[in-house]
């Protein structure tokens, strides 16, 4: 994974390499938005994406998403508000304003409005005198959605009104943006934002062109440097590719400062941040002259991303709960409501993917039955240890009780297919059940002296009988030969329990904890005599 990380690195590297040499190359050629229809929404929104020289189409992570990429409102877990006010030249004034909100179960929502003003412009009649005043002014608003679709893919729309007023004239546009927001590592992000995808325009004979816009941004530095480009390629308006590309660096982790360059600014800025409030401010240099750019932000109201996690928690523990109880089908509803939640969640993903294939074959398993306690429990055992031993233990010993048992069957391949087990079945000698089988094998490894292979044999028998008395006799049998007295005394003590009419064994028993008492004897009066001497 870090050679991957180290590979991704050099190739973005040298892409970013590659579009600052052709920046630099295309500089004087570039060729502005004047006379554009709808050329107004390219100033942007955000002091903070204005700072970065407006590289923002990958990143959208604020409430800035609804101007910039749709689909980056989905990365948004809290409420926020950001608005932008600029002073550009001869009296221009643009604004920009956002709300997004986003909601549990259907991705986030966003407000926003845009406008362009220059007041002050005089009417007048045919003697030329002033009959009155008025202003050019062009705005949009507009509601937009983003959603994630997987966990490394995000999409959006933008539903718009633009309109532009000049005295008594108005005209304009209802518009429809789509963007895609991708994020293959950690790291790297990539966006694409299509603009004025479709338009229906009226006042009008203008059409408005069609902007699309592909972004990638990387970060460095422990994330604490992002470098990002934007392209800009538009349909139906001779503009070249114009290029778009900044970095932001943290300083600290209240302290921001941004640079960036496009093909008619050069810009530069700062952000801070305290708890819920940010105040970002940009310059920008241009050929009519400098400006300044000024936003706030505000954060608030309860993370949604909290309130996910505490609600497909709950429905996991629901589900939980119902495995438990063997209502499969019923474990399957809790766990997909839960993963809708939190689908990064990966234990949740495995237990729903195995309880999705074992419910088809067992939907209900809560009768009180020796089989239904042996499933019950291996799939348990599985789905929270990852342990399917017990679970192939517990088929095939039902298999060996009744040959003619299709579920347990079913279950028994469909687990050895998750696992990838070629012969998931135990060979049984004719005429013994599984439990006499493994205590038959118990008794061969402690005639061949292999105790470990005892222990092991006894405990899949535990399994499959937990009060089998014969088992524990011979694991502590087995423990003794290998000299663990105390395990081998518990064993003994658990037979004892289960089939207290072994005489021999008691005596035994008897007999090794007077062994024991009296060693213990001895070596306490060696140790006072040592003393002594």
């Amino acid at each position: 994974m870090n050679n991957f990380k180290k590979i991704i690195s050099v190739i973005v590297a040298g892409i970013y390499l590659v579009s600052l040499g052709q920046f630099a190359v295309n500089w004087a050629e570039q060729k502005g938005t004047g006379g554009m229809p709808g050329a107004f929404m390219s100033w942007g929104a955000g002091a903070r994406s204005l700072g970065m020289g407006k590289a923002f189409v990958a990143l959208a992570d604020d409430a800035s998403a609804t101007y910039w990429n749709p689909a980056g409102l989905a990365r948004l877990s809290r409420s926020e508000l950001t608005a932008l006010h600029s002073i550009l030249w001869g009296g221009t004034v643009y604004d920009f304003i956002s709300y997004v909100q986003p909601t549990q179960f259907g991705g986030t929502f966003g407000f926003s409005g845009t406008r362009l003003f220059l007041g002050g412009f005089e009417g007048r009649d045919e003697l030329n005198r002033v009959t009155h005043t008025f202003a050019d002014i062009q705005s949009a608003y507009g509601a937009s959605y983003g959603q994630k679709v997987l966990q490394t893919l995000s999409i959006g729309a933008n539903l718009k009104k633009m309109s532009h007023t000049l005295d008594d004239h108005a005209s304009g546009s209802y518009i429809v943006d789509i963007g895609a927001l991708y994020s293959p590592l950690e790291m790297l992000n990539i966006g694409v934002n299509l603009q004025n995808l479709l338009a229906l325009t009226y006042g009008t004979e203008d059409e408005l062109p069609i902007i699309a816009r592909f972004g990638m941004n990387y970060k460095l530095l422990r994330q604490k440097l992002l470098i990002g480009t934007d392209l800009e390629a538009t349909i139906g308006w001779s503009r070249g590719i114009p290029y778009h590309m900044g970095a932001e660096y943290w300083a600290m982790s209240y302290l921001a400062l941004r640079m960036g360059i496009d093909p008619q600014e050069f810009n530069m800025g700062f952000g801070l941040r305290y708890e819920d409030y940010g105040l970002d401010y940009a310059y920008a240099t241009h050929d009519m002259g400098g400006s300044h750019r000024i936003s706030a932000t505000i954060s608030f109201g309860t993370s949604v991303k909290k309130i996910k996690e505490k609600t497909a928690r709950e429905y996991e523990v629901e589900g939980d709960v119902a495995y438990r109880e063997g209502l499969y089908s019923n474990s399957v509803r809790s766990f997909e409501k839960a993963y809708s939640l939190n689908p990064s969640n990966r234990d949740l993903e495995r237990k729903l993917n195995v309880l999705s294939k074992i419910s088809r074959i067992l939907p209900v398993n809560i009768k009180r039955t020796a089989k239904s306690d042996l499933i019950k429990r291996g799939i348990i055992e599985y789905l929270e240890k990852e342990n399917s031993k017990v679970l192939i233990l517990s088929l095939n010993h039902i298999i060996t009780e009744n040959p003619t048992d299709q579920q347990a069957k079913e279950l028994l391949r469909l687990i050895a297919s998750i696992e990838g087990i070629q012969d998931p079945k135990i060979r049984v000698a004719e005429g013994m059940s599984l439990v006499e089988f493994k205590l038959h094998k118990a008794l061969q490894f402690f005639y061949d002296g292999n105790y470990a292979k005892v222990i092991e044999e006894c405990q899949d028998v535990l399994v499959l009988e937990p009060e089998s008395a014969q088992a524990y006799k011979r694991m502590g049998s087995a423990f003794y030969a290998i000299g663990n007295e105390e395990k081998a005394l518990s064993s003994w003590r658990k037979s004892l329990n289960y089939n207290p009419a072994d005489k021999s064994l008691m005596e035994f028993i008897s007999r090794v904890e007077k062994d024991i008492a009296r060693d213990s004897k001895e070596v306490e009066e060696k140790g006072v005599q040592e003393e002594e001497e």
